[in-house]
């Protein structure tokens, strides 16, 4: 009982922070955001990814594990590098999912208007072009996030775009999603989004 305790008071004493989605990058759950990280930011972490949740990688058969650096050494740029792994595979080969993502922004939010970010994800890969595999979380997109400062409440706002440029695209048109912040508990943060396919 004392470790959720101590778990859940851990929990509420958490500062502001921009979120990450499921892959390590800056972004809502299973979106990008065009919030970034500020400079000089690093941070590791990693994730359990239940096997219904990304069915392009592995057929819905396997859960997956995977884990990521993420560092923004300069105010408009963020680079991420990731690893995914298949879990309880039988077969050890081709089992790994390896990512470098870069997220460069050209225009910082203002009053009137919002944040623009420009990102490709898992853009290289060693496997030659006519074979259908890898590349799995693969894309291509631009972003926009606007935050809206209601009494002492927050509410942002995402759209984006993303473009078939690879063989495997995780998001292919549009994508976006809603934010809220309480008043009363800033880091508590309500998010619904949509990747372009759920």
């Amino acid at each position: 009982m004392r470790p959720l305790i101590f778990a859940i008071l851990l929990s509420l004493c958490v500062e502001f922070a921009h979120s990450q989605a499921l892959l390590g990058t800056t972004g809502w759950l299973n979106i990008p955001t065009a919030e970034m990280q500020e400079d000089g930011t690093f941070f590791a972490g990693g994730s359990f990814i239940n096997k219904n949740y990304i069915a392009n990688y592995g057929d819905a058969k396997y859960n997956l594990a995977t884990y990521y650096f993420n560092l923004t050494f300069l105010p408009f740029l963020e680079v991420n590098f990731g690893n995914m792994r298949l879990l309880d595979n039988i077969d050890n080969n081709n089992t790994v999912d390896r990512r470098f993502t870069f997220r460069f922004r050209p225009l910082r939010e203002r009053k009137y208007i919002p944040a623009v970010v420009i990102g490709a994800h898992d853009v290289y890969t060693s496997v030659p072009k006519d074979y259908e595999y890898n590349q799995y979380f693969s894309s291509l997109y631009i972003v926009l996030t606007k935050h809206f400062d209601i009494k002492k409440s927050e509410i942002a706002a995402t759209l984006g775009y993303g473009i078939n440029a690879f063989r495997n695209n995780r998001y292919i048109g549009f994508f976006g999603g809603v934010s809220f912040r309480p008043g009363f508990y800033r880091p508590l943060n309500l998010i619904v989004n949509y990747d372009a396919k759920e």
